[in-house]
């Protein structure tokens, strides 16, 4: 009982989170003309979870392996490097967000991207994909069947 409210309140949390991307971007892109949720975006924070998440791996890694394998060494620079790598993409798209929408927006944005991309970036691209399928199969303003009612009026 105790795990299925906690796996309610996890898809609680992980819908309400993928709702605040579709709500701040509507906001920004009515406010300031961009949306700091855009596919390009996502795309390049995805790499950032990735490293993320593989750095959380080798440490986990590390601290189940017994103290005396060779290799425990080794993977430290690996990891500060993959850490390192993390940050530097995270603050150069930080800088390019902030410089758009604000910094409160941007920090936002950056930090739920850094740990979230491997889901927004599928849920963004299913949007766009939607919308541009609404916009080709009739139901999109520019649609008609008749050729002679898109032409402008004299």
């Amino acid at each position: 009982m105790l795990a299925a409210a906690w796996l309610a309140a996890a898809f609680g949390v992980f819908t309400a989170l993928l709702w605040s991307v579709y709500v701040v971007n509507r906001h920004a892109a009515g406010r300031f003309g961009y949306e700091p949720f855009s596919l390009p975006n996502a795309a390049l924070m995805l790499l950032v979870n990735l490293l993320l998440l593989s750095a959380l791996a080798l440490a986990l890694a590390l601290a189940l392996a017994p103290a005396t394998e060779p290799d425990a060494a080794a993977s430290g620079p690996g990891r500060a490097m993959m850490l390192a790598a993390a940050a530097l993409l995270a603050l150069g798209m930080l800088v390019v967000v902030a410089r758009r929408v604000g910094v409160g927006l941007a920090l936002f944005a950056v930090g739920l991207m850094a740990v979230g991309a491997i889901a927004v970036l599928p849920s963004l691209l299913f949007m766009r994909l939607a919308a541009a399928s609404a916009d080709t199969d009739g139901s999109g303003p520019q649609a008609s069947p008749d050729p002679d009612q898109n032409e402008p009026q004299r």
